[in-house]
């Protein structure tokens, strides 16, 4: 462990110099790719790759990186750190355990994201070997050293408020105004924690994840198969009455003689996604049951089947309050949702036949892949095509959505300027026009690490508009 504490140090600064105080782009994939490549030589090293596939995680790490190059979509910078943080974990798991059941996914993802945290002390032990294996000095030298470490601060903290108290003792110090101790104590303590949890995250995953005392218990328990036939027939016949009001209604227009249908339609589908979920969660946790018969097992296709009925219906009412009110992220997640949940409903179905299947694998990989392919998808420039052609139909627009901090949509809204200039809709040409100028200040003095090419390409869009 002491030799890699150098290493461990210079992917700290190195993530200083790409991230401090700069926008997400190029710099992400420029981290994530050697940390990738760090980490892989420590676990092969240490002989701590059980399952190779488990590497396979870093394939969504770096797509899902890439894509802050590529688009510049606010939800999808934010969202996508936890995600690749949840990647990390995953990839620690899969890679180092054999095999992982649910619930021990869960508690091994929630261990290597606080545990690392009981290992600072040791890890902090390991730095002061490698310091003192580094620096060869007598304990006196130790003791001016320390000294030193201490009377630093208080002396400039001193000489800073005494700066500010008096103005002809600030001249003589003017020097310190010119260091920008903020920039410089906010760099160090970026530093300090990376370099602090990357390192007790190295030491809990080569001592501590697989040692005896921090496995899980084995034992899995059972549900009464009686509840769970009870669980299945009254919900069954629930989902039956409830999916055949859908079809009536929702298909045929059949019961709303006393109800707007509009209204009907237009709600609910968030309501029916997550009851779609649960269903889900309800089909793995039936095959706990003590006894596995061929009623649950009936029981459960069934549901399959219901869950697939409720799923088209809460897709019908999106698409139908989409029509009305427009098009937004929020509104296409809902989508890419459903989609996924029909998608996991086919090995949950092969699960309840054969439940010898790896299900988790199969969630994981479905799950993963959607979202990717989500992320790496040009998200923003959809909508605003959507918004756009809806107001060419119907002359509506959410003007107000569309102009956010994200440049994707910019080319397509650059568009509808030039359109709109030349029919002569003052309002909006005028809106646009501030936002233009807006974005084109904002985005125009990017470093290198701060690269993307939506930010670029709008700039560049952007630069004769606004000077002309």
């Amino acid at each position: 462990m002491a030799d890699l504490i150098i290493y461990i140090l210079i992917i700290s600064i190195y993530n200083s110099i790409l991230f401090f105080g700069k926008r997400f782009g190029l710099n992400v994939i420029l981290f994530n790719i050697p940390l990738l490549t760090f980490l892989y030589n420590i676990l092969r090293r240490n002989k701590k790759i059980n399952n190779k596939k488990g590497l396979l995680f870093m394939i969504p790490i770096i797509l899902l990186s890439t894509s802050y190059l590529i688009y510049d979509n606010i939800f999808f910078k934010i969202f996508n750190i936890f995600v690749i943080i949840a990647l990390f974990m995953l990839m620690y798991v899969y890679t180092m355990k054999k095999d992982s059941k649910i619930s021990e996914l869960i508690i091994d993802v929630i261990k290597l994201m606080f545990l690392p945290l009981s290992h600072i002390d040791k890890y902090y032990r390991v730095v002061k070997i490698k310091i003192d294996s580094i620096i060869t000095l007598s304990e006196t030298n130790k003791k001016k050293i320390k000294s030193l470490f201490v009377v630093m601060p208080i002396i400039i903290t001193i000489l800073f408020l005494l700066s500010s108290a008096d103005m002809i003792f600030n001249n003589i110090f003017k020097i310190f105004n010119k260091i920008p101790l903020d920039n410089t104590i906010e760099r160090i303590i970026s530093v300090t924690i990376l370099f602090t949890y990357l390192g007790s995250t190295i030491n809990y995953l080569l001592f501590g994840f697989l040692n005896s005392d921090d496995k899980t218990n084995n034992k899995s328990y059972k549900i009464e198969s009686y509840t769970i036939k009870l669980l299945l027939t009254i919900l069954n016949i629930i989902y039956i009455v409830f999916d055949f009001i859908q079809i009536r209604s929702l298909i045929f227009h059949h019961g709303l003689s006393n109800i707007n249908y509009a209204q009907y339609a237009r709600s609910g589908f968030f309501q029916l996604m997550c009851i779609s979920i649960i269903n889900l969660i309800i089909l793995l946790v039936s095959k706990k049951a003590k006894q596995d018969t061929k009623y649950n097992k009936t029981m459960s296709i069934i549901m399959i089947f219901l869950t697939f009925i409720i799923i088209i219906s809460s897709f019908l009412r999106m698409y139908m309050y989409e029509s009305a009110y427009g098009y937004t992220l929020l509104r296409l997640l809902v989508y890419v949702t459903l989609i996924t949940e029909t998608v996991l409903l086919i090995p949950t179905l092969v699960y309840i036949i054969n439940p010898k299947i790896n299900i988790l694998n199969c969630y994981v990989i479905i799950t993963v892949t959607a979202y990717t392919i989500l992320s790496l998808s040009p998200v923003d420039y959809f909508i605003a095509k959507n918004n756009i052609s809806r107001y060419y139909k119907v002359n509506k627009i959410d003007m107000n959505y569309l102009q956010n901090y994200s440049t994707d949509n910019i080319p397509l809204l650059y568009d509808f300027y030039n359109n709109i200039e030349k029919k002569g809709d003052k309002y909006y040409y005028n809106n646009l026009k501030n936002y233009f100028k807006y974005m084109y200040k904002m985005n125009k003095n990017d470093s290198i690490f701060e690269y993307n090419i939506s930010r670029s390409r709008a700039v560049k869009l952007l630069k004769n508009k606004i000077t002309n």
